[in-house]
């Protein structure tokens, strides 16, 4: 039996940890050629040895996204080894910094990485997608209501959604969807950068994330197979008539 996305083209960015991973590997699984993005060499290569051990397909493309020269070659590389895109994921972004104790560098990056990398690469990559098309967005619940954590990383996913809403509204007329997800906290690499400041001890990480769980109505944070499954939903045909939309899945925690 063909898979959801069988012999479909599938760009992710930072696809070798956490969410963009597993959602690599299911993809993959599900027939997709997957072509990974990430800044980590060594983590890509571990991506596509598992992709490929698992029997599914898969290249890496290395590449800092915080340059928008290297947004371009990698848009160029795409385009010249497979003339088309199915799937699109702006996955790629980091957690900003706390409170507003920020600087114009730190401004500057997250700008970068969690605003212009997707709207770079939707830019560049659009023009290879036809009808059916999926372009997903990372966004966050941050993006949909305030965060007393990061008033900057808060915006910028603001800014996402608005965004992807453009995309949806424009590219309607060729069939091509834009949406968004928009994770609670996920359990990856990347968790401890959301709940402790650099100098604090593991302790204070374990009461904040057990405080964060007490105001989530399922009681736990989501694991990264279970973005990956939303991702792939909104990848496919079963989500044929969806665009234009921000799907919270985050137990709960933007229902309070």
């Amino acid at each position: 039996m063909a898979g959801e996305l069988q012999d479909k083209i599938a760009v992710i960015t930072a696809a070798a940890s956490g969410m963009g991973r597993e959602t690599s590997l299911r993809f993959a699984e599900e027939g997709a050629h997957v072509v990974s993005v990430d800044i980590d060499v060594e983590a890509g290569a571990a991506l596509l040895d598992d992709v490929k051990a698992a029997g599914g397909s898969a290249e890496f493309l290395a590449a800092d996204l915080t340059d928008l020269g290297q947004i371009e070659d990698v848009a160029k590389a795409i385009e010249a080894a497979h003339g088309h895109v199915d799937v699109l994921f702006n996955h790629a972004g980091a957690a900003g910094p706390r409170g507003f104790d920020f600087d114009a560098d730190q401004w500057e990056f997250q700008v970068n990485l969690n605003l212009r990398a997707p709207v770079f690469l939707t830019k560049l990559l659009l023009p290879l997608m036809g009808a059916g098309g999926s372009v997903i967005f990372t966004s966050s619940v941050s993006g949909l209501i305030a965060s007393r954590n990061s008033p900057v990383y808060s915006t910028v996913k603001s800014g996402v959604l608005g965004f992807m809403r453009a995309i949806a509204a424009v590219g309607g007329a060729d069939g091509i969807r834009a949406n968004a997800i928009c994770p609670g906290t996920v359990d990856t690499p990347m968790l401890k950068q959301f709940f402790q400041a650099p100098g604090e001890s593991d302790t204070v990480l374990e009461e904040r994330l057990a405080s964060f769980k007490q105001a989530v109505p399922l009681g736990r944070i989501s694991q990264p197979q279970e973005i990956a499954e939303l991702v792939l939903f909104l990848a496919g045909e079963r989500s044929s008539f969806i665009t234009g939309v921000a799907v919270p899945i985050d137990g709960g925690y933007v229902a309070l």
